[in-house]
């Protein structure tokens, strides 16, 4: 008997066809695809008439998550970092440390503009405080 998946989610996932012919998604890797497909399966939305409307904020994928699709936390980080610089996703949160406290991210429509002089870069935060990282604290000791 296998066991059931932790993370499994039943969406089916819309991708846009400018998405698909974008500049930006030639800038990604196999896993950054599908860790973007991730991000848009999990949208939450809802029926207006009759239009769908997506909510593309308050998203979080954790890496305990993206371990669980066999993504390794290296890959994951720079997925995220690389969805980030091309416009695909925004960093609303930094999570803390110790899976204390998460992320949470937001569908961006930066990609639309990448490789325009319109495009607005954007990168990924530290994710810890100046002064608290080994290389900080390296230096430190040096001194």
């Amino acid at each position: 008997m296998g066991r059931k998946p932790k993370f499994q989610l039943r969406r089916d996932v819309y991708i846009e066809w400018e998405i698909s012919e974008s500049k930006a998604i030639r800038r990604l890797s196999a896993i950054g695809i599908r860790v973007l497909w991730r991000f848009l399966q999990k949208r939450k939305w809802t029926k207006m008439r009759r239009r769908i409307v997506y909510e593309n904020c308050d998203l979080v994928f954790t890496y305990a998550e993206a371990e669980e699709m066999g993504i390794s936390n290296t890959a994951f980080y720079d997925s995220v970092k690389r969805l980030i610089e091309v416009g695909f996703i925004d960093l609303d949160h930094q999570g803390g440390c110790y899976g204390q406290d998460y992320s949470r991210y937001s569908l961006s429509e930066r990609w639309r503009n990448y490789g325009t002089e319109n495009f607005q870069k954007v990168e990924k935060r530290r994710s810890l405080q100046h002064g608290l990282d080994v290389r900080s604290h390296m230096r430190k000791s040096i001194t």
